[in-house]
Formats: C-alpha cells, sequence, structure tokens
C-alpha cells in the first residue's frame, strides 16, 4: 500500500510539480487511511464473533450425562491409574525378573592397567535429562606411572582439578547433547594432557605448585565430654 501510493506521488511530481504534490497526496492519504481503517474493524469483528462461537461451543455442557454418582472423581482415576502402574511392576518383578537370572554374570573387578574411572547419573523414568548427560572423570595421579618430572609437569598444568590431599585428578564435561559424546570428549582431553606432559621440550621444573585452591577441612572429633552418661543400674 505504501509503495503503491508512493509511486503514484512520483508520477504526481512529474506531471504538475511539487505544488501538485501536495494537492494530490493528501487525498490519497486519507481515503488509503480510511479503508485500511474499515478493513481493520471488519477483522476485528470476525474474529471476535469466531472467538465467541467456540467459547458457546466448549461452555456447552448440555450433552454431557448427568452426574448420579455412579464414578469417580479426577483425583480417584489419578489414584486407581497409580494403583495400576503398581501392579503393572509387581507383575515384572514376580514373572520377567527371575527370568533375568539366566543373563546373570558374575563380577569381575576391572583390571589393574584400567585407572580411569568415569562417573554420570541416570534419572529413572525420564529421558533427556540435562544432568544425565554430565560425565566426571577421576583418575589417581599415582596410577598413571609418571616420572618425577612428567608428573610435576601434569599437576601443574591441571590447576585446580587436582586435589593434593587425595591424590586425585578431576574433569567433568556437559557440553555435548549425550552423555557418551560427554565422556568421548573427556577421554580426548585426557590424552591431549596427559601427552602434554610426557614432552620433554619443557618439563617447567623452576615453576612451584601451588595449592592454594584446596582447602583442607579439618578432622574434628566428637567431644566425649558431650556424650550422654549411662547411670551402671540401667545398664
Amino acid at each position: 500500500m505504501h509503495s503503491a501510493l508512493a509511486a503514484r506521488m512520483r508520477l504526481a511530481r512529474a506531471a504538475c510539480g511539487m505544488r501538485g504534490v501536495h494537492a494530490t497526496a493528501a487525498p490519497l492519504a486519507g481515503r488509503n487511511k480510511a479503508r485500511f481503517k474499515d478493513q481493520a474493524i471488519a477483522k476485528r469483528k470476525e474474529n471476535t464473533e469466531w472467538y465467541e462461537d467456540e467459547e458457546a461451543v466448549n461452555d456447552d455442557d448440555s450433552s454431557m450425562a448427568e452426574w448420579e454418582f455412579d464414578n469417580h472423581h479426577t483425583y480417584g482415576h489419578l489414584l486407581l491409574e497409580s494403583i495400576r502402574d503398581v501392579r503393572k511392576y509387581a507383575r515384572q518383578i514376580k514373572y520377567e525378573l527371575p527370568t533375568l537370572a539366566e543373563h546373570a554374570r558374575p563380577f569381575q573387578p576391572p583390571p589393574a592397567q584400567n585407572v580411569l574411572r568415569f562417573e554420570r547419573s541416570v534419572t529413572m523414568g525420564e529421558k533427556f535429562q540435562a544432568q544425565d548427560r554430565k560425565v566426571v572423570l577421576r583418575v589417581k595421579v599415582a596410577q598413571l606411572g609418571l616420572a618425577a618430572p612428567e608428573l610435576h609437569k601434569l599437576v601443574l598444568l591441571a590447576g585446580p582439578r587436582y586435589n593434593p590431599e587425595t591424590d586425585e585428578l578431576k574433569m567433568s564435561e556437559k557440553r555435548e547433547l549425550t552423555s557418551l559424546l560427554n565422556k568421548k570428549r573427556l577421554a580426548d582431553m585426557f590424552t591431549a594432557l596427559l601427552a602434554e606432559a610426557k614432552k620433554a621440550d619443557d618439563g617447567f621444573a623452576d615453576v612451584p605448585l601451588d595449592f592454594s585452591h584446596h582447602k583442607r577441612k579439618p578432622d574434628l572429633a566428637f567431644p566425649s565430654a558431650w556424650l550422654p552418661k549411662l547411670n551402671k543400674s540401667s545398664a
């Protein structure tokens, strides 16, 4: 609408000059404004009638059967649904769980060379939870078999991820969409970290280790004077 009006104004300028533009543009703008207003009023009236018809249909409960106190209310149906769920799992425990015994295998601890431990959480009954994609990597630095210069460089590169009290390196990742991809990303980062620590070009031997990030928690013993005293007769 605005582009057509501008084109007509340009034609009027070429034919009549600037004085003719002012004489022609005002009636054009007035007619277009009035037509737009009439269209808006008609559209608003049409939408209002449609919404009123929909509300009338939705509010019409004449087709529903009359309540004769012969059925449960909403909360009663929810209670019955929960009871059905419990019975379903009870049947699975009784009839399906024993069949899994043939697939049972004895537990075998991981070999000594598997020093990496990956941890993740699983929300039972829910899928694609944000907290379930996070993966944590833990490893004891002493089990990596590194020499003293390599160990010094690894601890420097790890920074606050190293716990000097437990001699444990902890890394976490949650940027990927699945826990499997986060585990792969953690494994790649640890491999790159270990390869960088084993490089012999610069061991950073002149850089001291800084463990100020680790705050040791005091191991306070419970005062024995606060314990209740038992009577010998009652004992």
